[in-house]
């Protein structure tokens, strides 16, 4: 599990420190820096099989950052760039040439491994693919992949459906939390679990997946309400879409994973982005890591709901809250206490509503 990490002269953070919870949530205004904790967490992943080199590049299967002078902070004029993921430093001073270039070299005093991050680690961006027709087929098929925009989803759902949920401890929470028996004794498979979670969502899910492996594509399709005939995927809608991979990623990660969400409420109806934050709340539980950025109330307020109704410690969900601009930016760590409530807030933190509604009344 990540604990804390810590930022210098790296992106929009001159020096930043954020500690990390089982469920931490980034939210604030546009462009105040809240994908930049995440974005560290990426550079180290995508690079792991070339730091015990010594280097790291700046492109690569989860991010893009363009060249190693958009990595440093505008405001800090220093050489120096750090990235700190609990007791791993990652340290580099950059020439002026360097900057130009696409890869960067640590000092000797760097660490050399990416231990923190050896489980299952699930990145889903903003980006994620909405309907299509098919989709392609993962090539590694021995490891935990969904890609950045969930093009694997349905290859991933293939290959754990015989099985059963890797986290039956995950599993048996979920299913009593669906089906209102909370002594479930038998084992529960990936399959049944998905289409059960998924219903929660969307109650009429039912979906068909089909592999063709002279194409190495993967299609599907939904089945209708009176099964008389099968739904296209451009015909259900793009939340269905756009949240399946978020439900697989959950069934599949085994504890001690980490999974990343960016706006897991997108195209999503309030009622289901509530629904969808009591599953990964319930996953939080179960020794998988889970970061969220979000710009949704819904999202924050089911945390809330499914905090009190868990009983859950105050310090096991933690809101950063992101404000500001270029020049000056402010960070506030939150936490959600037992009963619900925020133990602090700051100016236009989730208050919209109610300002609009003064407005109107």
């Amino acid at each position: 599990m990540i604990d804390y990490i810590k930022l210098n002269n790296f992106k929009c953070f001159d020096k930043q420190e954020f500690h990390l919870s089982p469920l931490t949530i980034f939210c604030g205004t546009n462009s105040a820096g809240k994908s930049t904790a995440i974005q560290s967490i990426l550079s180290v992943k995508q690079n792991e099989t070339v730091i015990k080199d010594g280097h790291m590049f700046t492109h690569g299967e989860l991010f893009n950052f363009g060249k190693v002078n958009d990595l440093f902070c505008q405001y800090n004029d220093g050489d120096n760039l750090e990235v700190t993921i609990n007791d791993s430093l990652y340290k580099s001073i950059v020439s002026i040439e360097t900057k130009k270039g696409f890869e960067l070299c640590f000092t000797d005093d760097s660490s050399k491994d990416v231990d923190v991050l050896d489980g299952d680690f699930v990145y889903l961006s903003a980006e994620r693919y909405g309907p299509r027709t098919s989709f392609d087929v993962k090539r590694e098929q021995d490891k935990l992949d969904l890609g950045i925009y969930g093009q694997y989803t349905l290859s991933e759902y293939i290959r754990i459906s015989d099985l059963p949920a890797p986290n039956q401890k995950f599993a048996k929470l979920l299913y009593g939390e669906i089906s209102g028996n909370k002594e479930v004794d038998r084992k529960i498979f990936s399959d049944f679990l998905v289409a059960e979670a998924m219903k929660v969502i969307y109650p009429d899910f039912n979906i068909n997946v089909i592999e063709t492996d002279e194409i190495d594509k993967v299609h599907n399709t939904y089945a209708s309400p009176n099964g008389k005939s099968p739904i296209r995927p451009n015909n259900v809608g793009f939340g269905v879409s756009y949240v399946l991979p978020i439900i697989v990623a959950a069934v599949a990660i085994k504890p001690g994973g980490l999974l990343i969400i960016e706006n897991p409420e997108v195209h999503l109806h309030p009622k289901a982005q509530s629904e969808l934050m009591t599953i990964l709340g319930l996953l939080s539980l179960c020794d998988v890591q889970v970061v969220i950025e979000t710009h949704s109330d819904h999202v924050v307020n089911g945390i809330r709901v499914f905090t009190k109704e868990n009983a859950v410690s105050e310090n096991h969900s933690t809101i950063y809250s992101i404000t500001g601009g270029w020049s000056e930016r402010s960070v506030k760590k939150i936490n959600i206490d037992t009963d619900g409530n925020f133990t602090d807030i700051d100016d236009d933190f989730f208050d919209q509503i109610e300002k609009d509604l003064m407005r109107l009344f």
